[in-house]
C-alpha cells in the first residue's frame, strides 16, 4: 500500500489494484484537495473495506459490484484504468448516480505493433533459425548461409482481421503498408481504406494470417474452435491479442501438434495468469509458437498515456467537466 498525504476534508481516492501498472509509471496527482491511497491488489472483501470511505474508486480488474457499492455509500465516480469496463456493474452505478470513466484510444499503436511483430516472427521462421544458430548449425554449413525451414514474405500475403475496432484498424493500416491484402469480418457494416469486409467463413479459408480483434461475449466465446481451425489453411498463422476465451486453447494445441496450423501467437489466456495445468504452457517453447503474458498493451508510451488520462479523467470529474464517461 502507498499513500499520498491527506489533508483536511480531502477527496479520498482509492486505487484497488495499482499492481496492474509498474511502479515506474507514475499517475499524476489530480489537482485539488486529494487523499490518494494505492493497493497493489484487492480481494472483494478487501475492496469493500478499503473503499468504504472513498468518493472515487480507481480500478482495472477489481470488480465493482452491487455488494461493494452498497457498502460504500460515498462513492461518486469510478475511474477505470483501461478501455474495457466490464468489471463495473453499470446498472448498480446508474441507480446510485455514480459516473464511470475509461481510457479509450491508448492501445492501438502498441497492440498493432505487437501483432505485426508476431506475424513477421512466425511467417519468417525467426525462432527456428535463431535456434539453429545457437545449436551451431551455421558454423557447420558448407556455404555462406544456412538453408532450412522455408519461410515467406508478409508482402502479398492475406491478413484476416476478426473485428475492426480501433486496434484492428491500426493493424490494417500497418499491414497494407507492408504490402499485405487485408480482409476483415465484423457483425456491423464497417469501412477501411486499406481493408475489405468479408464473411467470417471466407476470411478463415483465404487468410494466411488471422488476427483476432473482437470483444469476448456470448457470440464470440470459443469462436476459434476445431471447426474454424479446420477451415483455415494448414500453413496459416493465428494471432490473438484480444481475449483468451475467444480461442479454444485445446483445439489450437491439437491443430499445431497435427500440422493443421502453421503458427500461433497469443498475448492472452482464458485464465490469467494461466494455471499449472494450462494446455498452452507445454507448447511455449515451440519455434512456431509465441506466448506473451498479456503485455501487448504495455509499451512505455501507452502506459504513461493511460496513467495521464486517468488523472485527467478524475481531475475533470472533480471540476464538474467530466471526460471519457461511459454512457451505456
Amino acid at each position: 500500500m502507498s499513500e499520498r498525504k491527506p489533508t483536511n476534508q480531502a477527496i479520498r481516492i482509492v486505487y484497488l489494484d495499482r499492481g496492474g501498472l509498474p511502479q515506474r509509471i507514475q499517475i499524476p496527482t489530480p489537482k485539488g484537495n486529494i487523499s490518494w491511497i494505492n493497493y497493489d491488489v484487492s480481494s472483494q472483501t478487501e475492496a469493500v473495506e478499503r473503499a468504504k470511505d472513498a468518493q472515487i474508486i480507481v480500478t482495472n480488474k477489481t470488480p465493482i459490484t452491487e455488494e461493494l457499492l452498497s457498502n460504500c455509500p460515498l462513492v461518486r465516480h469510478i475511474a477505470v484504468t483501461a478501455t474495457g469496463y466490464n468489471v463495473v456493474d453499470l446498472s448498480a452505478c446508474k441507480r446510485r448516480g455514480i459516473s464511470i470513466s475509461n481510457v479509450p484510444s491508448y492501445a492501438a499503436t502498441t497492440v498493432s505493433e505487437h501483432v505485426i511483430a508476431c506475424a513477421l516472427t512466425l511467417r519468417r521462421q525467426i525462432f527456428d533459425y535463431r535456434d539453429r544458430v545457437i545449436r551451431g548449425d551455421w558454423e557447420k554449413s558448407s556455404v555462406f548461409c544456412l538453408f532450412g525451414t522455408p519461410f515467406e514474405d508478409l508482402s502479398g500475403a492475406t491478413l484476416g482481421l476478426i473485428g475492426l475496432g480501433e486496434i484492428g484498424a491500426s493493424v490494417a493500416t500497418k499491414a497494407a503498408a507492408l504490402g499485405m491484402e487485408v480482409v476483415f469480418s465484423s457483425r456491423s457494416k464497417r469501412a477501411h481504406p486499406n481493408a475489405r469486409q468479408v464473411e467470417l467463413e471466407y476470411l478463415l479459408e483465404q487468410s494466411d494470417i488471422v488476427s483476432i480483434h473482437c470483444d469476448l461475449n456470448d457470440s464470440t466465446r470459443g469462436l476459434i474452435n476445431a471447426r474454424a481451425l479446420n477451415t483455415m489453411k494448414e500453413s496459416a498463422v493465428l494471432i490473438n491479442t484480444a481475449r483468451g476465451g475467444i480461442v479454444n486453447e485445446a483445439s489450437v494445441v491439437r491443430a499445431l501438434e497435427n500440422g493443421k496450423l502453421g503458427g500461433f501467437a497469443t498475448d492472452v489466456s482464458e485464465q490469467e495468469p494461466p494455471s499449472e495445468t494450462s494446455v498452452l504452457m507445454p507448447i511455449a517453447n515451440k519455434t512456431n509458437v509465441i506466448i506473451t503474458p498479456h503485455i501487448a498493451w504495455t509499451s512505455e508510451q501507452a502506459m504513461q498515456y493511460l496513467a495521464n488520462t486517468v488523472s485527467k479523467n478524475i481531475e475533470s470529474f472533480l471540476a464538474g467537466n467530466p471526460l471519457n464517461l461511459v454512457t451505456d
